[in-house]
């Protein structure tokens, strides 16, 4: 129920790229479109880029479309995600869309991770194949943050869904964290383990992001 609530109130949360975020790094690889609703981050010779919100949230629903970039992009990671790791860089938190890159012939695979307090060597990650080419069209990637759950949504398709059980404790993403969007170079680990590496002269990679819902929430019990 509260998860079909706040799906819903996002429908009125609608808001723009420039009202809700600015660049992070790599300002001339970021460009606005649509009367700067949208936007595609690009990495090339010189830069990967990413852009973050301007505010920072406590538990919500956070939703965009994604089109990712086409073409061999093994080594190429996308990402949409949360963190904190600027104000709390010992104790940050996270909760992660990662889009990893495919070689030829293969498949965009999709990460999912989370985790709180700095525990990044928890290693919660969980991989999964889409059930569509992530590089065809736009589709909508969603996180559902409540006190002790997460859930993720594909095209409004929960695929994980995380309680806080007592051995997470503090591992669990409690304090507040800005949105972010990023594309750089996983080659070390992003393809087949690390196989298959980013080759520029398929670049350069673009991800465009558009519908942004933003509905922060505050929620009482489960």
């Amino acid at each position: 129920m509260i998860a079909a609530a706040m799906i819903s109130s996002a429908e009125s949360s609608i808001t723009t790229f420039s009202k809700a975020f600015k660049p992070l790094y790599g300002e001339a690889n970021i460009v606005s479109y649509e009367d700067e609703g949208s936007v595609e981050i690009a990495m090339d010779e010189t830069t990967s880029s990413g852009f973050h919100s301007k505010q920072m949230y406590t538990q919500g629903y956070f939703e965009t479309s994604l089109k990712l970039p086409e073409s061999y992009t093994a080594g190429v990671i996308v990402t949409f995600y949360s963190s904190n790791n600027q104000k709390y860089p010992y104790r940050h938190d996270e909760i992660d869309f990662e889009f990893l890159g495919r070689a030829r012939g293969g498949k965009w695979s999709l990460q999912t991770n989370f985790y709180g307090a700095g525990h990044v060597e928890r290693g919660r990650e969980e991989r999964y194949d889409l059930w569509f080419d992530p590089s065809e069209d736009f589709h909508r990637y969603a996180i559902l943050w409540g006190p002790d759950w997460i859930t993720y949504y594909v095209d409004r398709v929960p695929i994980r869904h995380v309680n806080k059980v007592p051995s997470i404790r503090d591992e669990f993403p409690s304090k507040e964290m800005r949105l972010y969007a990023t594309i750089w170079n996983g080659s070390d680990w992003a393809t087949a383990g690390g196989k298959y590496k980013m080759d520029m002269s398929y670049g350069p990679f673009i991800a465009k992001y558009s519908d942004f819902k933003l509905h922060p929430k505050t929620f009482g019990s489960k």
